[in-house]
């Protein structure tokens, strides 16, 4: 019994002694817990991710304000533009009109005012379907002798509308020869171009005969061989110009070569790699002007994501057969043909390939008089 007392004091004494050694003794050195190294790397590791997460924010509000400022048309998207857009319905497809404008500096079709002359025509005209949800992508050619009714009965050429009431007029005129709403629209003017596919390093295409062509900025003959190649600027605006060299069906040729040339750039551009792909879009931001917004190409390019591998693309032309028409004031235009361009609108609204259909067995030929 005392021998169980004596050890209870013992131990009483003993916890009151290292109570004393933690608390009273001033010699006494604690011993703290070292930290984890997980914990550190731990620490050190979400500090690195807030510190990207912060830069790649600041670097996304930059990239965003720098191009939507280079895609700005200025005074082209005006209130007359807007309005002959449509707004696009989310998640469905939706069609662009893709503009070349043929106004240079020093040729007399020239956007300023101190040059510019009555000319000023786009001499390219695509409307595109971009369906997104189906990675697809179909381009028509608008022919630039389609004939256009003015209000005052006078009949020119659709790509005049331009030179009359700018983009805003070549909307409304393409919106009502197809039949489809057009909701956002882009435009590439002549020089420009030439700087785009210099830009991207030229592109690759196929050249299916001899081109010979006078390059009107700087006045040189320019000679494209036959077969397959990489051109660059000056040989691409010749390869989508050049038409007399072909016997038949020449501005259909002309047409092809400048869709030809889109789908060379679209491949080339999605097949960057993704860490070029900011210095190239802004790069290539600086040639085109468009009303869609950093946000908009930003959402289709997630949406077309995967390389040019991983979507299709289809092509064909509007009716192209025609002749001089008296009524026109002896002009070159294509035959009426409403037939034509409705069963080409509903392959492509189909999501179709409209490349193979005829479209100029439907049309009104006058009768000889």
């Amino acid at each position: 019994m005392r021998a169980r007392q004596a050890s209870s004091q013992q131990a009483a004494f003993n916890q009151q002694l290292a109570q004393y050694s933690r608390t009273g003794n001033p010699n006494y050195k604690s011993r703290k817990r070292k930290t984890p190294p997980w914990k550190k790397a731990l620490v050190v590791a979400g500090a690195l991710i807030l510190c990207a997460v912060f830069a790649v924010g600041a670097y996304a509000l930059w990239f965003s304000g720098a191009l939507n400022e280079r895609l700005s048309m200025g005074d082209q998207t005006d209130a007359a533009v807007n309005d002959a857009l449509t707004s696009p319905i989310a998640g469905e497809p939706f069609y662009m009109l893709l503009l070349g404008s043929d106004s240079r500096e020093g040729s007399g079709t020239s956007g300023n005012a101190a040059e510019s002359g009555d000319n000023q025509r786009s001499d390219v005209m695509i409307l595109v379907r971009v369906d997104a949800k189906n990675k697809q992508v179909t381009m028509v050619s608008i022919p630039r002798d389609t004939p256009l009714s003015l209000e005052d009965g006078t009949i020119v050429k659709i790509n005049e509308a331009y030179n009359i009431g700018g983009a805003a007029y070549s909307i409304k005129a393409v919106s009502e020869l197809t039949g489809v709403p057009i909701a956002h629209y882009a435009e590439v003017h002549f020089s420009e171009f030439q700087e785009l596919v210099d830009k991207l390093g030229g592109v690759e295409v196929d050249v299916p005969v001899e081109l010979s062509y006078k390059d009107a900025l700087t006045g040189e003959w320019i000679t494209l061989e036959p077969g397959v190649q990489t051109i660059d600027g000056q040989q691409a605006q010749i390869f989508a110009r050049a038409r007399h060299e072909y016997e038949t069906d020449q501005d259909a040729h002309r047409q092809n070569n400048i869709r030809t040339l889109l789908e060379a750039i679209i491949t080339k551009v999605l097949e960057k790699p993704f860490y070029e792909l900011p210095d190239t879009v802004l790069s290539l931001a600086e040639s085109v002007g468009t009303d869609l917004n950093a946000s908009d190409l930003v959402s289709l390019a997630m949406e077309y994501a995967g390389g040019s591998g991983s979507m299709t693309m289809y092509s064909g032309t509007g009716p192209t057969d025609g002749d001089i028409n008296e009524a026109a004031g002896g002009i070159w235009l294509c035959y009426e043909n409403p037939e034509g361009w409705a069963n080409l609108m509903a392959v492509v609204e189909s999501g179709d390939d409209p490349s193979g259909l005829d479209v100029n067995s439907t049309a009104i030929i006058p009768s000889a008089a």
